[in-house]
């Protein structure tokens, strides 16, 4: 019996995912978004599936794409934070990536630099988001420096939404209208789309997509009722470790934040935020348990949870609980702990949760 806890990735739900990715945007190539170990889900297991149904893999960093090409992956990788100095870029020729370029010091970078390898360039135009991209009056010098390296054999004009999941729509138009009035003049390849951009705009669906969460079967969108039809690909689950009965008024857990009204009855399950659950999720958080919900009492410790399991019938030690997955979707969760289910899918990629494989035509496999 496995005591630990569990994230079960189910392949045929990645699969699931970017096929309704294609069937969105079916004139779209998928660059596969993939940073912080696939979100969390770890990139050594999922890339060989991607790898059979994706164009190309985004990672963040230098580092990210080094390793996803030490795992074997032989395809387009795009560096989204692109280089930072000379040693950057010569990583980038050695191991044939493509990169972002956000600013002018890496254009200068680039320009001073001699590469072995054709090199495919992403320039990344600020439109509203504010975070990194060439402002609009510095695009045409840095695309016809790009352009004139004698290596450099590909140009890809890009932007990011800032607040594309959101319900008013009038920022990531004003996003759309930006970019295409910076960029009329080229005739290059574009790419807009988040998840959440290529649910919510089809004026945005270019030549590349990236689709991040929505992959991963998570919705851009809250509520998580608007979730569109994703399956999720994890399912992190944890075993019973302990039953026992409350009297009224005692007290559960580290500083006796919950205390008992009445006689209940509690499972105390195996995962905490030394596994990357989140210690400060209230109590009432729902955990899935034999068919139904289940809340949690008291504050999440170091390897444990508690649950009130008073209304459950048959609860065994052993059995396991789903902390999310298809019965619980993390955007639940994510809504209780007040954060994005990205952030609770990227922590469980940090910590000692074991992984195991299912929905692969090959048979189910444990990594």
């Amino acid at each position: 019996m496995n005591f630990d806890a569990m994230m079960t990735l189910d392949v045929g739900a990645l699969q699931h995912n970017i096929i309704t990715v294609r069937k969105t945007a079916p004139e779209s190539r998928i660059m596969a978004v993939v940073k912080a170990d696939a979100y969390g889900h770890g990139l050594q297991y999922l890339w060989p599936y991607l790898a059979r149904d994706v164009e190309g893999m985004a990672v963040a960093r230098v580092g990210e794409a080094v390793e996803l090409r030490q795992f074997g992956y032989q395809g387009t990788i795009l560096v989204l934070s692109g280089f930072d100095d000379k040693d950057d870029l010569q990583a980038m020729d050695e191991y044939q990536l493509q990169t972002v370029i956000h600013q002018p010091r890496q254009v200068d970078l680039l320009t001073n630099s001699i590469l072995k390898h054709p090199l495919t360039i992403w320039l990344k135009i600020e439109t509203g988001m504010h975070r990194l991209g060439l402002e609009p009056a510095e695009v045409d010098a840095a695309y016809h420096q790009v352009k004139a390296h004698p290596q450099v054999a590909n140009v890809i004009l890009m932007t990011h939404f800032s607040s594309s999941e959101n319900n008013d729509t009038a920022v990531t138009q004003k996003q759309i209208n930006a970019f295409q009035r910076i960029t009329t003049a080229y005739s290059e390849s574009c790419s807009l789309s988040n998840s959440a951009g290529i649910l919510a705009f089809p004026e945005a669906r270019r030549q590349w997509v990236r689709p991040g969460l929505m992959m991963y079967g998570g919705s851009p969108f809250t509520p998580a009722e608007k979730k569109p039809a994703l399956q999720p690909v994890m399912r992190l689950t944890a075993p019973i470790k302990a039953i026992r009965t409350l009297q009224a008024g005692d007290a559960v857990g580290y500083g006796g934040i919950f205390v008992a009204k009445e006689n209940m009855t509690i499972a105390v399950v195996g995962i905490g935020y030394g596994d990357g659950y989140p210690r400060l999720l209230p109590n009432g958080t729902p955990v899935w348990l034999n068919g139904r919900i289940a809340g949690i009492v008291g504050r999440v410790s170091m390897d444990s949870v508690i649950i009130d399991i008073s209304h459950h019938d048959a609860v065994e030690v052993g059995q396991r609980a789903v902390l999310w997955g298809p019965e619980l979707p993390v955007e639940t969760v994510a809504e209780y702990a007040k954060t994005d289910p990205r952030e609770l899918l990227c922590k469980m990629g940090l910590h000692r949760v074991q992984r195991k494989i299912i929905g692969d035509s090959n048979g189910t496999n444990d990594r």
